[in-house]
């Protein structure tokens, strides 16, 4: 049978319509693709932020003397403005990044959840993370870290919109 024919077989067949449990299915998880909850869309976060979070404490920016290499990359320059500006900067940078690469990295549906409840996603990620300092032996002054989850907030949200927006480009 050639393409045509099998064209036209298939455009004069008898119409069939799917059971409707098969439907119900299919709608149901293309609805769930589409609107992922925000604790489903918060677990890959973590994941992401885990990664990105290691690799900046190795790479570029000790965060509260923690360093897994014991060097002190960029908190030196960022030292020369303060210790408020420096653990501002630190948050920008550690929160940051993570939320430019869950931007780029995660799929549309994911990143609009993470836009619509960035109050929650940012600010629970940066409150583990102090967390996760202080578990690795941190010594976390409390002032200090009011300053540095300020800077991790402004940062992340400010690089989640940057990412957004890049990614919105670079579809085109």
């Amino acid at each position: 049978m050639s393409k045509r024919e099998d064209f036209e077989a298939f455009l004069t067949a008898e119409q069939l319509n799917p059971p409707p449990v098969l439907t119900d299915a299919i709608l149901s998880r293309v609805h769930a693709d589409l609107n992922p909850t925000a604790l489903s869309v918060f677990t890959k976060v973590a994941g992401i932020h885990a990664i990105v979070g290691i690799l900046s404490l190795v790479f570029v920016c000790p965060q509260f003397g923690v360093s897994p290499l014991g060097h002190t990359a960029i908190m030196e320059w960022f030292m020369q403005f303060g210790h408020e500006v420096c653990m501002i900067a630190c948050g920008a940078v550690f929160l940051g990044g993570s939320a430019l690469a869950m931007s780029l990295v995660l799929r549309r549906e994911e990143v609009r959840v993470i836009r619509r409840t960035k109050l929650m996603q940012l600010g629970v990620l940066g409150l583990l993370s102090i967390g996760a300092f202080l578990c690795a032996g941190a010594g976390v002054v409390a002032s200090l870290a009011m300053f540095w989850l300020l800077g991790s907030f402004v940062g992340g949200m400010a690089s989640l919109e940057i990412g957004w927006v890049l990614r919105q480009r670079l579809s085109r």
